[in-house]
């Protein structure tokens, strides 16, 4: 599912094929480090109409080292 320009998982079960890791372990994989709260607003509202790929389980919401990548590829 795609909203506006905003790109969304198309299948966010997918991300759990991936290397999950935890919104704090995602932000120390960007360079140079960025705050917790920056993931969550670019898994929310995105960048340049690319949103952070994440899944939600229980009460945890996380994405994964490859959606790290997509989201810097596509930002970039």
């Amino acid at each position: 599912m795609v909203t506006n320009q905003a790109t969304k998982a198309t299948d966010p079960l997918a991300l759990l094929t991936e290397d999950i890791v935890s919104m704090s372990e995602a932000a120390k994989l960007f360079p140079g480090g960025v705050s917790v709260a920056s993931i969550y607003r670019w898994a929310d509202r995105g960048v340049k109409g690319v949103c952070l790929e994440t899944v939600r389980y229980g009460s945890k919401r996380q994405t994964s080292v490859q959606a790290v990548h997509r989201f810097l590829k596509r930002t970039q």
